[in-house]
């Protein structure tokens, strides 16, 4: 690097004016107090970053901004926005916890993925609703698959179908199987047993 052109200037209107040029690298490095702001710049042959102080707001306009520190402390007593125009990716190497006092909404314009190398617990204290417009499913490659509650029902529209291996239904009072139209029961083997049956 050459020599640096370093200027000062002082006026009574406009403030204090610090400019250092850098010829050979074309950067100039320029710091202004005017009295109600502090403005930092550095302007290069392809960028300009801008560090801009008031009483009561700081903005940074920069390429690329980097954070390296041991902890990091936010606080908003107002609205809080975050805003990414490209890919925003938020990573934790141990446990991470989001929390709200209110309502907590996340929505995607695409697909939504929720997972886990472990347990995942969805878990609601008041009613909990679950939808798909297109379908919904539910699977597990092993272990049982469970839906339990203190009443079930199972309603398909068009069509219902159960299916197994093995399929058994039981109730441990009243057991009713009816149909407004025609109802099939049948199998290689069929059995009807109780201690009162009735048919027709």
């Amino acid at each position: 690097m050459g020599t640096l052109v370093c200027k000062i200037e002082l006026d009574k209107v406009k403030g204090i004016t610090v400019q250092v040029d850098n010829a050979d690298d074309q950067i100039t490095q320029t710091v202004v107090m005017d009295g109600t702001s502090i403005t930092i710049t550095v302007k290069g042959p392809q960028e300009t970053s801008t560090f801009v102080q008031k009483q009561d707001s700081i903005v940074v306009t920069v390429k690329d901004l980097t954070f390296d520190t041991d902890t990091i402390t936010m606080k908003s007593k107002g609205v809080s926005q975050w805003t990414s125009q490209d890919t925003l990716t938020v990573k934790s190497t141990k446990d991470m916890t989001f929390t709200s006092s209110a309502k907590l909404t996340q929505t995607a314009t695409s697909d939504a993925k929720l997972s886990s190398s472990a347990n995942v617990n969805i878990e609601a204290t008041s009613k909990l609703a679950m939808k798909g417009n297109m379908g919904a499913e539910m699977s597990t490659s092993g272990g049982e698959a469970k839906v339990d509650g203190v009443t079930l029902k199972l309603a398909g529209k068009t069509q219902a179908e159960m299916s197994g291996a093995m399929t058994k239904v039981s109730a441990t009072g009243k057991l009713d199987l009816e149909a407004s139209g025609m109802a099939n029961l049948k199998g290689s083997i069929t059995s009807v047993g109780g201690s009162l049956v009735k048919l027709g």
